[in-house]
Protein backbone atom coordinates (compact mmCIF):
# COMPACT_ATOMS: atom_id res chain seq x y z
CA UNK A 1 0.00 0.00 0.00
CA UNK A 2 2.80 2.03 0.92
CA UNK A 3 4.70 1.55 -2.35
CA UNK A 4 1.39 2.90 -4.41
CA UNK A 5 1.55 6.08 -2.08
CA UNK A 6 4.70 6.86 -3.00
CA UNK A 7 4.11 6.22 -7.05
CA UNK A 8 1.24 8.48 -6.58
CA UNK A 9 2.68 10.98 -4.51
CA UNK A 10 6.05 10.84 -7.71
CA UNK A 11 3.30 11.06 -9.80
CA UNK A 12 1.60 14.31 -8.91
CA UNK A 13 4.86 15.94 -8.90
CA UNK A 14 5.27 18.70 -11.52
CA UNK A 15 7.94 18.42 -14.27
CA UNK A 16 11.24 19.79 -12.99
CA UNK A 17 12.07 23.16 -14.69
CA UNK A 18 14.58 22.09 -17.28
CA UNK A 19 16.08 23.84 -20.25
CA UNK A 20 17.08 20.86 -22.32
CA UNK A 21 20.21 19.83 -24.22
CA UNK A 22 19.21 22.15 -27.48
CA UNK A 23 18.13 24.99 -25.54
CA UNK A 24 20.92 25.43 -23.14
CA UNK A 25 23.39 24.63 -26.17
CA UNK A 26 21.95 27.91 -28.45
CA UNK A 27 22.43 29.93 -24.74
CA UNK A 28 25.21 28.91 -24.41
CA UNK A 29 26.81 29.46 -28.27
CA UNK A 30 24.77 33.41 -28.15
CA UNK A 31 26.68 33.77 -24.55
CA UNK A 32 30.40 33.60 -26.59
CA UNK A 33 29.15 34.60 -29.80
CA UNK A 34 26.89 37.72 -29.19
CA UNK A 35 30.06 39.75 -27.69
CA UNK A 36 32.63 38.54 -30.24
CA UNK A 37 30.36 39.50 -32.83
CA UNK A 38 29.77 42.95 -31.09
CA UNK A 39 33.06 43.83 -30.60
CA UNK A 40 34.10 42.77 -34.35
CA UNK A 41 31.16 45.03 -35.86
CA UNK A 42 32.31 47.97 -33.67
CA UNK A 43 36.30 47.36 -33.77
CA UNK A 44 35.66 46.72 -37.79
CA UNK A 45 32.89 48.35 -39.49
CA UNK A 46 35.45 48.85 -42.55
CA UNK A 47 35.76 45.23 -42.93
CA UNK A 48 32.09 44.17 -42.85
CA UNK A 49 31.20 47.37 -45.43
CA UNK A 50 33.93 45.88 -47.61
CA UNK A 51 32.77 42.47 -47.98
CA UNK A 52 29.03 43.67 -48.17
CA UNK A 53 28.80 46.69 -50.96
CA UNK A 54 25.43 47.24 -49.83
CA UNK A 55 26.06 47.67 -46.22
CA UNK A 56 26.92 51.33 -44.46
CA UNK A 57 29.09 52.11 -41.16
CA UNK A 58 25.68 52.99 -40.15
CA UNK A 59 24.31 49.03 -40.67
CA UNK A 60 27.49 47.83 -39.24
CA UNK A 61 26.64 49.45 -35.96
CA UNK A 62 23.22 48.55 -35.84
CA UNK A 63 24.31 44.78 -36.08
CA UNK A 64 26.50 45.34 -33.27
CA UNK A 65 23.97 46.97 -31.04
CA UNK A 66 21.33 43.81 -31.94
CA UNK A 67 24.05 41.38 -31.00
CA UNK A 68 24.65 43.41 -27.44
CA UNK A 69 21.02 43.18 -26.89
CA UNK A 70 21.00 39.17 -28.38
CA UNK A 71 23.09 38.61 -25.62
CA UNK A 72 20.92 40.55 -23.58
CA UNK A 73 18.04 38.04 -24.87
CA UNK A 74 19.96 35.11 -24.04
CA UNK A 75 20.51 36.23 -20.61
CA UNK A 76 16.81 36.18 -20.22
CA UNK A 77 15.67 33.38 -21.94
CA UNK A 78 18.64 31.38 -19.25
CA UNK A 79 16.20 33.25 -16.48
CA UNK A 80 12.81 32.12 -18.38
CA UNK A 81 11.55 35.76 -19.35
CA UNK A 82 8.70 35.44 -22.02
CA UNK A 83 9.82 38.93 -23.36
CA UNK A 84 12.96 37.34 -23.95
CA UNK A 85 11.81 34.52 -26.55
CA UNK A 86 9.51 37.48 -28.19
CA UNK A 87 12.81 39.47 -28.48
CA UNK A 88 14.11 36.96 -29.98
CA UNK A 89 11.64 36.34 -32.73
CA UNK A 90 11.78 40.32 -33.26
CA UNK A 91 15.78 40.32 -33.35
CA UNK A 92 15.59 37.20 -36.26
CA UNK A 93 13.10 39.04 -37.95
CA UNK A 94 15.12 42.28 -38.33
CA UNK A 95 18.31 40.20 -38.85
CA UNK A 96 16.38 38.48 -41.98
CA UNK A 97 14.85 41.82 -43.65
CA UNK A 98 18.37 43.54 -43.22
CA UNK A 99 20.27 40.47 -44.64
CA UNK A 100 17.82 40.46 -47.72
CA UNK A 101 18.69 43.64 -48.30
CA UNK A 102 22.28 43.65 -48.36
CA UNK A 103 22.17 40.76 -50.56
CA UNK A 104 22.88 37.91 -48.44
CA UNK A 105 20.61 35.41 -50.57
CA UNK A 106 17.38 34.37 -49.56
CA UNK A 107 19.30 30.42 -48.45
CA UNK A 108 21.99 33.12 -45.67
CA UNK A 109 18.63 34.68 -44.74
CA UNK A 110 17.01 31.63 -43.96
CA UNK A 111 19.66 29.93 -42.37
CA UNK A 112 19.64 33.39 -39.81
CA UNK A 113 16.52 31.93 -38.90
CA UNK A 114 17.64 29.11 -37.77
CA UNK A 115 18.48 30.55 -34.29
CA UNK A 116 14.43 31.57 -34.21
CA UNK A 117 13.41 28.31 -35.15
CA UNK A 118 15.86 26.58 -32.11
CA UNK A 119 14.50 29.05 -29.83
CA UNK A 120 10.66 28.12 -30.70
CA UNK A 121 10.70 24.35 -30.74
CA UNK A 122 12.78 24.48 -27.60
CA UNK A 123 10.72 26.48 -25.27
CA UNK A 124 7.05 25.44 -26.74
CA UNK A 125 6.94 22.64 -24.33
CA UNK A 126 8.15 24.40 -21.31
CA UNK A 127 6.39 27.69 -21.77
CA UNK A 128 4.84 27.17 -18.49
CA UNK A 129 8.18 27.97 -16.96
CA UNK A 130 8.51 31.66 -18.72
CA UNK A 131 6.82 34.44 -16.64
Amino acid sequence: MQEASAINKEHDKPPQKTRGFWLTALLILMFIANPLTAFAYFTSPDVIVSVHPKATIGIVYFFGVMSTINFAIAVGIWCWKKWAVYGMYLSVAIAFVINIYLGVGILGALFGLVGGLVIFLTTRNRWQWFN
